[in-house]
């Protein structure tokens, strides 16, 4: 009897072996769990489970050859977790240069994307990490069986958990028992991108050593931390993959960091975040953003690219916008993987050196942009004081030219940082057609230079405006908005520049030339990304206005009215807390927008400021 019940333990436990062997990665126990990228991920090979490709559905347009399919990401829990994907390539009969891509937080994959890499050259795998539905006759999808890295039920409709999962401690959908990096969602995303990497190594159409990987938002972070794969040639993060998240802001403004999201701070700082990471890679990387973003913070993309161990390296970002790269954005990351995939000359300038010298307290940045190719159309240089990278407000200076170098004197103040890069727009051999329409040019960000003090005195901010009250009097045309929506949109972060007086006791006017029409001007503000505690949500407020000549419109603080939700007993909008100011004005006759970034817009606006009551 002994005997027959020792061996009956045994098969179970040669069972529960054989379950565990089966899995894709061993959980690990306290004392086991890795303390570096590199430990965490030795042991792990993306080539060595079978990837059980499945094709669900393809497409032929236009010389693209476009795959709905499902692959295998691992085993956990006992349970395959599989990801749908669209596979795109050009219908040439030849093996291509190709990439992953990775798309962000409430986004999907996207066939149209696939398309439009393909007809420049590339193949590609649109991975659809989120497991949000790809087209509406297909009902194949993303199954992360008994894990769960998404975002929610929300997006997801097999969600495990309610929302995201930051935090590293263990649940019953966790990979391991323990507190863990591999516990973080990031972890399995990052385990579906390198077996992506694997698929495309395996397909005819693709040249398996030219092979990169570029992702938007979360999926820039994605591609942040799947760099270090020797597999990859080149790498382009977009809005996301900055390092340094559990840092606040210079000082201290509160919601600047993550790190309130963590009870295991130093191993997240050691395993995930992307400053862990970044000293790693040693393939060529492109980072794209825009100046506002509120995922990859301006200061923390040159922070982060000063960890790699190499020069080959560019920033690019559009000016006063956030999350929203534009056309030469786009057009250079196509370039930056003709060159480095395909190996094809672009004529991509260096980062433009730049230095910042310092005489008593006066800076004097100086850059010297390449120009062999006799490319370089402008160089615009930007400032600013505010430590918030979300909301600052970049000035653009009038820089003086000597030869092939700009230079600025800019005043330091004892308890402020000053921060001062440039743009350097360059053309482009022809038009190129991009996700985000065409351009003949493209963007290189110059080296970022700062000054940041020990003690920084966010009060100091608010003198510097010597009783200035303009926005914007528009002989620079639209030199400080973002366009937006084709031109029928315009958005600044005016409202936070240290030199506008934003005292409330003042009104808003708006100057207009309606030229005899009659019009409904529209304001939208936000207060998103300040200190979490001076953010009062988001206004908005219509006036109608016409007739021949200058018109004044004037708004009290309390014609505006809250977005989202009744506004509260006595709350008003609070000049100083406007984050993003937005612009738009519809023809009452027409019932058309007005395209705001056309010469005709453009002289229709004459003023904005704040005037005493």
């Amino acid at each position: 009897m002994m005997n027959q019940i020792f061996a009956a333990k045994s098969l179970v436990l040669s069972l529960c072996f054989n379950v565990f062997a089966k899995e894709t990665f061993p959980v690990y126990l306290a004392a086991d769990v890795p303390q570096t990228p590199i430990e965490l991920w030795k042991d792990y090979d993306p080539r060595s489970e079978a990837l059980d490709v499945q094709v669900v559905k393809e497409w032929k347009n236009d010389g693209v050859i476009t795959r709905y399919i499902t692959f295998k990401v691992g085993k956990f829990k006992n349970t395959d977790s599989r990801i749908a994907a669209y596979y795109s390539f050009p219908d040439n009969g030849k093996k291509n240069a190709a990439f992953v891509w990775c798309h962000g937080g409430g986004q999907r994959a996207e066939r149209a994307h696939g398309v439009s890499f393909a007809k420049h050259g590339f193949a590609t795998i649109d991975i659809n990490w989120l497991g949000r539905p790809m087209e509406n006759d297909v009902e194949v999808n993303t199954d992360w069986g008994k894990v769960d890295p998404s975002q929610g039920p929300r997006f997801y409709s097999k969600a495990l958990r309610k929302g995201w999962k930051r935090s590293l401690q263990p649940d019953q959908y966790s990979i391991d028992p323990v507190v863990s990096p591999r516990n973080s969602n990031w972890f399995l995303l990052v385990t579906a991108a390198k077996r992506a990497i694997t698929f495309l190594e395996q397909q005819p159409e693709v040249h398996a050593d030219r092979i990169g990987m570029a992702g938007f938002s979360m999926g820039g972070m994605v591609t942040s931390l799947t760099a270090m794969d020797p597999r990859l040639k080149a790498v382009v993060p977009f809005v996301g993959g900055t390092g340094y998240k559990f840092e606040d802001f210079p000082g201290g403004i509160k919601g600047s960091s993550i790190r309130q999201h963590f009870q295991d701070l130093d191993m997240y700082r050691k395993t995930v975040d992307p400053s862990a990471y970044w000293p790693l890679v040693t393939c060529p990387v492109l980072f794209i953003s825009s100046s506002n973003d509120f995922h990859s913070a301006f200061d923390r993309i040159y922070k982060s690219m000063a960890l790699l161990k190499h020069n080959e390296w560019r920033v690019s970002t559009n000016i006063h916008e956030n999350h929203d790269p534009g056309p030469e954005q786009w057009a250079l990351q196509i370039k930056w993987f003709n060159l480095h995939l395909k190996g094809i000359n672009q004529k991509i300038p260096v980062t433009p050196p730049s230095t910042l010298e310092i005489n008593g307290q006066t800076a004097r940045f100086t850059v010297t942009p390449e120009d062999r190719q006799q490319r370089l159309l402008i160089t615009e240089i930007y400032y600013s004081y505010d430590p918030n990278a979300r909301t600052r407000f970049w000035t653009r200076a009038d820089a003086v030219q000597s030869g092939d170098s700009w230079s600025l004197d800019l005043e330091i103040h004892k308890q402020l940082p000053l921060y001062v890069y440039a743009s350097c727009r360059y053309s482009i051999d022809e038009e190129m057609e991009t996700l985000k329409g065409p351009t003949s040019t493209i963007v290189v960000n110059s080296l970022e230079q700062s000054i940041v003090p020990e003690y920084v005195d966010l009060e100091a901010l608010t003198v510097l405006h010597h009783g200035n009250t303009v926005i914007d009097d528009f002989k620079n045309g639209l030199q400080d908005w973002a366009v937006r929506e084709g031109g029928e949109l315009i958005r600044t972060y005016k409202f936070q520049s240290p030199d506008v007086d934003r005292s409330n006791d003042r009104r808003l006017l708006l100057r207009i030339d309606p030229s005899g029409r009659k019009l409904s001007l529209r304001l939208s503000t936000g207060s998103s990304f300040l200190h979490s505690q001076l953010n009062q949500g988001s206004f908005f407020v219509t006036k109608s206005v016409e007739g021949q000549g200058l018109q004044d419109v004037v708004f009290e603080p309390k014609d505006f009215k809250k977005s989202g939700k009744k506004r509260q007993a006595g709350e008003v909008i609070d000049w100083s807390r406007i984050t993003r100011f937005d612009l738009s004005i519809l023809d009452l006759k027409t019932k058309q927008k007005v395209d705001l970034s056309s010469e005709q817009g453009i002289s229709m606006l004459k003023l904005i400021s704040l005037v005493d009551e």
